[in-house]
């Protein structure tokens, strides 16, 4: 990277984490508060509206917004011709949506859903509105107006509409408008900052480049989705919307840090990387380096979480939550080897490698289904582990892409991932000895989850000074923690040429 893109590259990054930090908690905060509001059902009935309407979603934006960000040099038109297709897509999706609701039914066998599909199909048209924007403002790398957009859309829209509703009894449909208002205000901040031009633009010469590009990465968005959303369909259909409640709040809780922390780094990356694109060994690079990081921290906190998922559920969720420990605790494995998949992605999506990461996603939805309907007869921690099989497998599927697009050997690899899983090991028996200590003389779970937290925040930041993590700790003192006093402070007290 040039010295340039490499200073707003960490810009952004500390912005994006700022952001990061901050929805995370907010997130964290509204669970707590809705869950204790509504009925495990409700969010099971969201989820089920969620998977129809994010199966249109993927073609109703048909990849624009890559598209804008992937393109080497972007021109007025590009953008015109963008937003014109995006809007009308996203009006034909909606009318689409709302007339085909009723056809949900046979797919979850329950109908109450379907007023709820219809009025949530509002977002197409929301979302079609904000994507020109919010890909000019990544591909800007504007990562401070975004995380400020983001804030406020989710303060109002879901700490402020979405709770004020449930408050005042409106059920399922307080989690609906505090959807649709966080995606209205998300727009409408958005094109404040980066306004462009919405006159519309029909030209086929203008949209062929984008849409060579854009459908490859809609379609694998597609399977994607199918990846992401099988379990909800498959239990959704079997065990009806109070199980898929339980579920869908397990992931939750263990999928939000990571999507927050993993999504932070890509959204600023693919943007980063695609300007490189044709340089292979600065690709490779970062790639190993950033794998590394990501591997140390992901490993770390999911398997503290699955040793702590009794004090994380009855904290977070509540007592009638409980039955969603055992889920939580399979999760947290598979929740690693997805992030890790997602950074493989990013790379195929930056050297418009497509075509092999369509082939390994629509394996991946072969596979899953296949678990999903082997495992399912043991409920929801049958679907747990198919999740966590099928997950393992496409890890390895992008080991052999990666490999060949980046040209990297197995030792290379080994060496990247083998400090993060060996620290994260260590880690979580320190947790786990720490909570069974604790167990004989707390009560609290409250307590004890922070407690928890404060031993394996010690834990993560000691294991950053061993030896054998130096590539970890090199990466984050060049990028992220080289000029904070603390940091080099903890430098001089462990010591690290010694540890």
């Amino acid at each position: 990277m040039s010295a340039d893109l490499t200073s707003k590259t960490i810009h952004s990054l500390k912005w994006s984490y700022a952001s990061t930090i901050t929805n995370a908690v907010m997130q964290i905060g509204y669970t707590a508060v809705m869950a204790r509001l509504l009925e495990p059902k409700t969010f099971g009935l969201v989820a089920m509206s969620g998977v129809i309407l994010k199966f249109g979603s993927y073609f109703a934006q048909m990849g624009m917004g890559q598209a804008l960000i992937q393109k080497k040099e972007l021109f007025n038109d590009d953008i015109r011709a963008a937003f014109t297709s995006s809007l009308i897509m996203s009006v034909i999706f909606l009318m689409l949506t709302w007339f085909l609701a009723p056809y949900a039914v046979l797919i979850f066998d329950n109908t109450e859903v379907i007023p709820i599909i219809r009025v949530m199909s509002i977002s197409f048209v929301l979302t079609g509105i904000s994507t020109t924007s919010l890909a000019l403002i990544r591909r800007n790398l504007k990562f401070k107006s975004l995380a400020v957009i983001e804030i406020i859309s989710y303060i109002i829209g879901y700490a402020g509409i979405g709770v004020l509703f449930a408050v005042l009894g409106y059920g399922v449909w307080s989690l609906v408008f505090a959807s649709l208002a966080q995606a209205f205000l998300s727009g409408l901040l958005s094109y404040f900052v980066t306004r462009h031009n919405l006159l519309p633009l029909f030209s086929w010469k203008k949209y062929k480049p984008l849409f060579s590009f854009g459908s490859r990465v809609s379609v694998i968005s597609f399977f994607e989705f199918l990846g992401t959303n099988l379990d909800t369909l498959f239990i959704g259909r079997m065990l009806g919307a109070g199980k898929l409640g339980l579920y869908n709040r397990a992931f939750m809780v263990v999928n939000l840090p990571m999507q927050y922390f993993t999504f932070s780094i890509s959204r600023v990356l693919f943007p980063s990387l695609s300007r490189i694109q044709n340089d292979k060994e600065k690709l490779k690079k970062i790639y190993l380096s950033s794998i590394s990081v990501v591997g140390f921290i992901l490993f770390s906190i999911c398997f503290g979480i699955s040793v702590t998922a009794e004090q994380i559920v009855m904290v977070i969720l509540g007592e009638k939550w409980i039955a969603a420990v055992p889920v939580l605790q399979i999760l947290a494995l598979a929740t690693p080897l997805n992030f890790i998949s997602h950074f493989d992605g990013i790379i195929c999506d930056a050297t418009a490698n497509l075509n092999k990461k369509l082939v390994l996603q629509t394996s991946y939805v072969i596979m899953l289904a296949g678990f999903f309907y082997f495992l399912g007869g043991f409920g929801l921690i049958g679907f747990a582990a198919g999740l966590v099989c099928a997950s393992l497998l496409r890890n390895v599927g992008y080991y052999f892409i990666t490999k060949r697009a980046l040209g990297f050997n197995s030792k290379e690899l080994f060496n990247s991932f083998y400090p993060s899983v060996i620290s994260a090991l260590f880690i979580t028996l320190i947790i786990y000895i720490n909570l069974i200590l604790m167990q004989t003389f707390i009560s609290s779970n409250l307590i004890l989850l922070i407690g928890s937290v404060i031993i394996g925040s010690l834990s993560v930041v000691i294991f950053l000074f061993v030896k054998f993590n130096f590539r970890i700790r090199e990466f984050l003192e060049e990028r992220l923690l080289g000029n904070y006093k603390i940091y080099n402070s903890l430098k001089k007290v462990f010591s690290i040429n010694t540890i």
